[in-house]
């Protein structure tokens, strides 16, 4: 795993921040805070919405897991269904015919 440390100094020049997690997601950071010095920068383009940087990156990332961008670092592993799992029984007893919720993977932008 490559680990960037960014220098604190370079903080204020940042125009978004976000963090990345295990689970894949994005979530914009609203302020950066040096406890020692008691400076702190805040990020304007995460208070409402993720800013612009965030949604490209979440537009480029949900379109690798869903298949419709190219996985050019080989990050999707396939998940096949058990041979004895029966899709159609599975649609049949769920009332909207979806097996998995509303069939969206969420509701971001």
């Amino acid at each position: 795993m490559l680990i960037s440390q960014i220098p604190f100094t370079e903080v204020p020049t940042f125009d978004e921040v976000l963090a990345a997690g295990t689970a894949a997601a994005l979530v914009p950071i609203r302020s950066i805070t040096q406890k020692s010095s008691n400076q702190k920068f805040s990020y304007p383009a995460a208070d409402l919405e993720p800013g612009p940087a965030c949604q490209k990156l979440l537009k480029q990332l949900k379109g690798i897991q869903q298949g419709i961008v190219k996985d050019e670092f080989g990050w999707l592993d396939p998940v096949l269904s058990p041979s004895s799992y029966d899709l159609k029984v599975a649609r049949a007893n769920n009332s909207d015919g979806m097996v998995n919720g509303n069939g969206s993977v969420d509701r971001l932008p």
